[in-house]
Parts: C-alpha cells; structure tokens; sequence
C-alpha cells in the first residue's frame, strides 16, 4: 500500500479502506483516495483510472486525486447539495487534467467513481467504466452502468452480457475526464442504513472478481486489509496480463449513544 493512502486510513479502517495493484503492467495508472471529515459524519471515497499512455494515463488519475483532496470538504460547505459538489468536483478534475496534458502536449483523461456520504444519505457519481456496487448484507442493490463502448452495444441488443467480457473493444470508454467537450457524470443517491456497504473498482478488479465474491470482501472486520488481500487476488487471477487494479470500500460508521465511534 502506498504510503499516502496508509496515513489517510490508518484510524478508519474499520469503516472504510483501500489500496491498489500494478498487476502485470510496468506502470500504475489507477489512483484513490478515502478521505473523512475529523468528525467522521462525511466521507469521500474517489477511485481513478487513467488512459492516455504511460505518463498521460498516470497524470490524469493523479489529478483526479489530487482534486478530491483539495475539494473535500472545503468545497462541499460552499455548495448547497451534495450533488452540485460531485458535478464541481468532476468539472474541476476534468479541467486540471486538459490543462496539465496541454502544458506537456500530450493526450491524457480519466475514469472516475465517487461516494460521498452525509450520515444520512449516499451520493455517487461515475464517469467511465470505473464502477461503484451497493449491497444490503448480501442482495446487490445497485451497479453503475458502463459508460463503454460495450455496454453500449448490449444496450442495443448488438452483444450478450457474456460477449462483453470477451469483446475486442471492451476496454473503450465513450466518456472520460479530460476530453475536450467536457463530460456529464451520471449521479445517483440512496438513503443510507446501517446495513449499506459500498465498493467502488476499476475495470482491473470487476472483471476478475465476481458480484458474489463481494459482499465477504465488504464484510471483513478490517476493510483495509481485506481491500489489500483482494487487490492481489484479483491480480492473481489476471497473471501477466492483469490490468491496474483499485479497490476502495465503505459501510456506516458505528453510532454509539456517546456520537461516532471508530470501533465495534
């Protein structure tokens, strides 16, 4: 894990956690960041996926990140609801990603998939085929659809969901931080009780780890460990030719009748 993100959740791991793999590329182009306010009433998960070469993809899902941490939660006390943070945020990501790809004349962009919660509600927002999973206890209550070329051809009934795993164009994404006419993030929110748990991805875990295997990997006692372990699973199972994998995992914090505790 990398050293920046250990700090970030060295004392929040029981409610939230994450790391990453290189799998089998020389370069890591996935980036994330879990971020909580001291209070532990709002939380910001963002997961990233660059594309655009080797420099170009790990730019932009580093200024994805870095954007997250310079908003949140500053900007979020500035905006009147969480959805117009999540649209400011991803309008901002985008902006910094065209303006430091220009100043090196190179093409860069980026997925993005973003929880914020409040204590009472979860709010997403995604761009990409970077996707976020809400579970109640086991039953999946919700999955982002792809923005991908793919998924696209199944909406028009052109592919079978099992050749989209196996299509030659599956890793084309029609929608990503970055491109020149700006993008619209697809939103969404729930209600939030105490048995939500949320996992946000890149393509390098959802396509190695199956929607079942997910809610033990939510269920764990220390999510930053289990978000370890499972990184590298996934990696294992992609062998030489695994992609960049990044993993981040939320549930509520535990309420006591003294306020927010950090442990069961």
């Amino acid at each position: 894990m990398d050293q920046d993100h250990a700090r970030q959740t060295k004392t929040t791991r029981n409610f939230m956690g994450g790391d990453r793999h290189v799998g089998g590329r020389t370069h890591q182009q996935d980036h994330l960041v879990c971020l909580t306010t001291p209070d532990l009433r709002r939380q910001f998960l963002v997961v990233a996926d660059g594309v655009g070469g080797h420099w170009g993809g790990e730019m932009a899902a580093q200024a994805v990140i870095e954007t997250a941490k310079n908003m949140f939660p500053a900007s979020l006390d500035e905006l009147a609801r969480p959805a117009e943070f999540l649209r400011a945020f991803c309008t901002q990501a985008g902006l910094e990603i065209q303006l430091r790809a220009a100043q090196e004349g190179e093409q860069a962009y980026s997925t993005v998939v973003a929880l914020l919660t409040d204590g009472a509600r979860a709010y997403w927002a995604h761009v990409g085929d970077s996707r976020l999973y809400c579970f109640r206890d086991e039953i999946l209550l919700h999955q982002t659809q792809d923005h991908s070329l793919v998924q696209s051809l199944f909406e028009q009934g052109k592919i079978t969901a099992e050749e989209r795993a196996t299509h030659p164009d599956r890793n084309k994404v029609l929608s990503a931080l970055g491109m020149a006419s700006g993008v619209q993030p697809t939103l969404g929110e729930m209600t939030l009780t105490p048995d939500l748990k949320f996992l946000l991805c890149t393509d390098g875990f959802w396509a190695q780890v199956g929607v079942p295997e997910m809610p033990a990997i939510l269920a764990a006692t220390d999510l930053d460990f289990a978000a370890s372990i499972w990184v590298r699973q996934a990696a294992r199972r992609g062998g030489s030719q695994s992609d960049n994998i990044a993993l981040a995992l939320w549930r509520p914090p535990t309420r006591t009748h003294k306020g927010w505790s950090l442990f069961r």
